[in-house]
């Protein structure tokens, strides 16, 4: 090891310090490579999440780079030369990540409001389905006997209940009142349903895109500021 500046705090320090960014850079991409396998590219869900759970562990990475650029030249070992210029244009290949990541994060965002509000729709669409057959054949039906049979259809085991209903059309208006009710409040279920996922969503995918925006320029800043390890030193 060949020593270009040593500073008065001693070359334990600077090794401990670089020691702790390099543990902390690979903790950040292991966890990243964990997390992304198995890839599924495309897939709208598995795109967002996984820009958003590296932006939850971006600290990590964040603080990595002034640890391994601390110090500069000083009390550094010379297979460090290499490896300083390798973490420099690797922080501006992750500032290009997150800048690249931020407008695909949006389009992400809305591709997954729909897919989690078209399951919110078709779930209560499901749930209804049922009862507003049963609701058209009903108004379908005209006379006594029609609506005897669309009761007798819906609970078989009371048929002989039904025949004796003095008067089918108020059990008609009733039930069709029921159905009506129950299909209201279903719609209004899922209406509820969806505004709290799109706000749930967005409120995530604004914090990941602030994250991610500032992560990038604070990059693109680590990369502009070391320079000095892409020119080359001999130390």
């Amino acid at each position: 090891m060949q020593d270009t500046q040593v500073p008065a705090m001693g070359k334990t320090s600077f090794v401990l310090f670089r020691l702790l960014g390099y543990c902390l850079l690979f903790f950040f991409l292991l966890d990243t490579l964990v997390i992304a396998i198995p890839f599924k590219f495309t897939d709208a869900i598995w795109e967002l999440n996984i820009f958003g759970q590296i932006v939850e562990r971006v600290p990590l990475l964040l603080l990595s780079f002034p640890l391994l650029f601390f110090g500069e030249y000083s009390a550094r070992m010379k297979w460090e030369k290499i490896a300083a210029q390798v973490i420099s244009w690797l922080a501006l290949v992750l500032a290009m990540f997150f800048f690249l990541g931020l407008p695909l994060a949006v389009v992400n965002t809305f591709r997954v409001q729909d897919i989690r509000q078209g399951e919110v729709i078709a779930n209560a669409a499901q749930q209804n389905g049922p009862i507003q057959e049963i609701a058209n054949r009903l108004n379908k039906a005209n006379t006594d006997v029609e609506i005897r049979d669309v009761l007798k259809s819906i609970n078989p085991q009371q048929r002989a209940v039904v025949n004796q209903i003095p008067n089918p059309s108020e059990i008609k208006t009733k039930l069709l009142k029921e159905i009506n009710e129950s299909i209201s409040k279903t719609q209004t279920q899922a209406d509820s349903s969806k505004r709290q996922i799109g706000m749930s969503l967005w409120k995530d995918s604004v914090k990941w895109l602030i994250a991610g925006l500032f992560s990038g320029l604070f990059l693109l800043y680590v990369w502009l500021q070391s320079k000095w390890a892409r020119v080359g030193i001999d130390y």
